[in-house]
């Protein structure tokens, strides 16, 4: 599809200037009269998106397999977000962008090796292989599933889709396959590897078969988590108790990373060859819950026998050297449970019992992983009081007239954001924030990500020891809190950030949306 038909009206601008910086003028809080730029924004164009290799390899093994690109960008999207993870395994031995497994219920990484004809370590490590590997198989099931031929209607495929995941049972396979028919309606978009990649949205009704019978609820449900779904574990995973009972209290809640996806981890901690589980999985494009292990009994989660008598275990969609699966929905439907959790057992709402795996003595595992906002999770657990002003926010949001609205890019806070060629002028947009009482708070920023976006874009906080300045890079992380700082911030109601345009980073600078936490 050509790009004018999915980005219509976004704007973008060739630049190419050279700039410095100074900290004085990027740093000046607003005045009554805004500082409008003489510089003229240019009309700009949609063609700054990056088309690399990668959109090249999926379009090529589209066309070589006859599968819809449709279908395999958001296989793709759904699996590992596009990412290859340093050619490393999923915690179920699978491999690739497009999670090529090989596992007692998934052997489509030795069906793709037999179907190509190339070794299953290319298919492992070679990313263009891996993409057509995931198409050979789809195409050969496609053509199993409707007599020798492949399905016209987008639609069709959904079946397709839902024997590609190899998730098990037939709950978690509507599962998997609902999300990756969720992701083609609403597509997708980030930066891999420098280049843009995405997937247009596309109106499709899924052909479900017979997974359109298959009932959301299981009979004899039992979570004790209200609102959570309930999928049993096998009992092989896990030990059956009565806690507390029993005499085992409960003192931690364990903040665990799938490494795998959703539908994918719960059908194999279903597997009885798996001797892993935990109470509760997380997805992480809309928080939903599946509890597998009742509160009474342990879980084999923690790696360390004590602390699996002593915790419940919550595992979160997504990977450790990709943050982006930690979405902010995904962070509030956990904080609430881990709320719920504390509030049932009398755990303290700290970090000294809301601990990540690599946490637990003896941990061998490094999730959460550094990208999990620890920070911004606690206050949610805690609900500490916080402020969130908008650029749409009225009387709250000031900017000059060379700052533009857009509303293209689907990562943004609200309906719209601000956006500036960056000029080595004094031309901030500002945000006011009501301070209740002084003291330290985190300051966030939310902004959506392009890689033509600003790769060191000043965020200016008014401090009560003066202005502070941090840089970030507004080409990645987008839709999600990120953290500026923690800053010690005066009572009142001030303009009190500001997103700078003088900055030596190339591309615009993005205004969305800010966040102020209470320490």
């Amino acid at each position: 599809m050509r790009l004018s038909r999915w980005i219509s009206g976004w704007l973008v601008l060739v630049w190419g200037m050279c700039l410095t910086l100074s900290q004085s003028w990027a740093a000046s809080p607003p005045t009554n009269q805004l500082v409008k730029s003489t510089v003229s924004t240019k009309v700009p164009s949609e063609k700054t998106l990056r088309v690399g290799r990668l959109t090249g390899y999926f379009q090529q093994a589209a066309k070589e397999f006859g599968v819809p690109v449709q279908v395999l960008k958001a296989v793709g999207y759904a699996e590992t977000r596009w990412m290859d993870h340093g050619r490393k395994p999923s915690q179920l031995n699978g491999y690739g962008i497009m999670h090529l497994a090989d596992n007692p219920a998934n052997h489509t990484l030795k069906e793709a090796a037999r179907l190509l004809g190339v070794p299953v370590h290319t298919l492992k490590t070679d990313v263009q292989q891996n993409i057509r590997g995931a198409a050979a198989v789809m195409a050969q099931e496609a053509r199993r599933q409707y007599a020798g031929r492949l399905p016209s209607n987008l639609g069709d495929w959904y079946t397709v889709v839902a024997a590609y995941g190899g998730t098990g049972s037939k709950l978690t396979t509507k599962w998997y396959a609902d999300e990756v028919f969720r992701i083609i309606q609403r597509g997708a978009y980030r930066t891999v590897g420098g280049e843009d990649v995405w997937l247009s949205p596309a109106r499709v009704t899924p052909n479900r078969g017979p997974y359109a019978e298959v009932k959301e609820v299981l009979p004899f449900a039992a979570p004790d988590y209200p609102g959570a779904s309930w999928v049993p574990a096998n009992s092989g995973n896990y030990t059956a108790a009565n806690r507390e009972a029993d005499g085992n209290a409960i003192n931690y809640v364990i903040i665990h990373t799938t490494e795998g996806s959703y539908a994918g981890t719960i059908s194999w901690f279903q597997n009885p060859s798996a001797k892993v589980s935990a109470h509760y999985v997380i997805r992480s494009s809309d928080g939903a819950i599946t509890q597998m292990v009742q509160n009474k009994d342990i879980a084999w989660h923690a790696g360390n026998w004590d602390y699996n008598v002593h915790s419940i275990g919550i595992e979160h969609e997504g990977y450790v050297n990709d943050p982006s699966w930690y979405t902010d929905t995904m962070y509030r439907a956990s904080a609430n449970l881990t709320r719920w959790i504390c509030d049932r057992y009398g755990i303290p709402k700290d970090r000294a019992h809301i601990i990540g795996h690599h946490e637990v003595p003896g941990a061998t595992h490094t999730d959460p992983g550094p990208g999990w906002d620890w920070n911004y999770y606690m206050s949610l657990v805690t609900q500490a009081p916080s402020i969130i002003v908008d650029n749409a926010t009225s009387g709250r949001f000031s900017s000059g007239a060379n700052w533009q609205i857009s509303s293209w890019n689907t990562q943004k806070y609200g309906s719209d954001y601000r956006f500036a060629t960056p000029q080595s002028i004094s031309d901030a947009a500002w945000y006011k924030v009501n301070i209740a009482t002084a003291g330290n708070y985190d300051v966030y920023a939310w902004w959506p990500a392009n890689s033509g976006y600003n790769s060191a874009t000043p965020f200016v906080i008014k401090t009560a020891t003066g202005n502070k300045t941090v840089y970030k890079d507004q080409r990645v992380n987008g839709g999600k809190w990120v953290l500026l700082g923690t800053f010690s911030l005066g009572a009142g109601d001030d303009w009190i950030i500001g997103v700078s345009r003088w900055t030596t980073g190339s591309g615009y600078v993005i205004a969305d949306a800010v966040k102020v936490v209470k320490r």
